[in-house]
């Protein structure tokens, strides 16, 4: 494992970095932007995680061409997953595109919007920016088009549908009270991530899901001894360490810093240490973390 230094916004050019975009919440007192994330191949960036607060921006600090991302995954179709998205599609009108840009999201009950149903009303000719509806055309003044799959997130049912020569997707429904939401694998390389974002661990599906991957990312939402509704959104420290345990990763990451742990987390530190000797890492934005092809 390596990690690049503050000084430096680049992700090293040889293997699979994970750089954090955003490693806060939806807050404007944190100085960080949204949860969100990129992984790099060789130096190019490839997939994309979440687009919420702050996402375009720090995309443009990390030094990633747009024109270079094959797919954006979320994780829940709410605003703290897609409030840049208007704003990067804007953006990209320059940014010499010449492929389509597959967007992977949740669909789960009826009163929640499936990934389809968002990006017609954050992009669609009825949304506030119809004019960058031609973008969901298959032709149209863009050069690109989005292509949209919908993963059912009820139930325990894995989907795998979905891969290229480098790299191939798979998602698992988790638990965060009644919102839809995925969590995310990318076997990338020689390599493996998984996004373990704003979920409860109700259905206990991480730890198998997860086993044996290089990286596990976590939002970090939760102090220790917090009770009430939640827990039944988020992780405990407690169990942020059992799952990893069971899953036996390389290393975890604690993103989705916030004011609930904001002064606190080395004691969250503590808990997970209870259960888990491996490496933990608290990121900040822009920072890299990157695994070399193995010879």
């Amino acid at each position: 494992m390596q990690a690049q230094s503050e000084q430096r916004q680049y992700c090293g050019e040889e293997g699979v970095w994970l750089q954090v975009l955003g490693s806060g919440d939806f807050d404007l007192d944190n100085k960080r932007a949204t949860e969100s994330y990129v992984i790099w191949l060789d130096n190019v960036a490839t997939i994309l995680v979440n687009v919420g607060e702050g996402t375009a921006t720090r995309f443009d600090e990390s030094g990633a061409k747009f024109s270079d991302i094959d797919a954006i995954l979320l994780t829940q179709n709410t605003i703290n997953q897609t409030a840049d998205f208007p704003a990067m599609i804007a953006s990209s009108a320059r940014a010499y595109r010449d492929k389509p840009l597959w967007v992977f999201g949740p669909k789960g009950k009826d009163e929640y919007f499936s990934t389809s149903e968002i990006l017609q009303k954050l992009l669609g000719e009825d949304s506030a920016y119809p004019q960058l509806a031609p973008v969901l055309k298959s032709v149209n003044t863009m050069g690109y088009s989005i292509r949209s799959k919908e993963i059912l997130a009820i139930g325990r049912k894995r989907w795998s549908d979905y891969g290229t020569e480098t790299y191939q997707l798979s998602a698992t429904p988790v638990h965060h009270g009644d919102v839809p939401t995925l969590a995310w694998r990318v076997d990338i390389g020689d390599h493996s991530l998984v996004f373990a974002l704003a979920f409860s661990n109700r259905n206990d599906v991480l730890a198998e899901f997860a086993k044996d991957v290089d990286i596990i990312v976590f939002t970090h939402a939760l102090p220790v001894g917090t009770v009430g509704p939640n827990t039944d959104k988020f992780l405990l420290p407690r169990e942020i360490g059992r799952i990893s345990k069971r899953a036996e990763p390389r290393f975890i990451v604690l993103g989705g810093r916030n004011w609930r742990t904001k002064g606190r987390e080395a004691h969250s530190l503590e808990e997970i240490q209870k259960e888990f000797d491996g490496k933990i890492l608290l990121p900040d934005d822009l920072q890299c973390w990157g695994q070399k092809r193995n010879r």
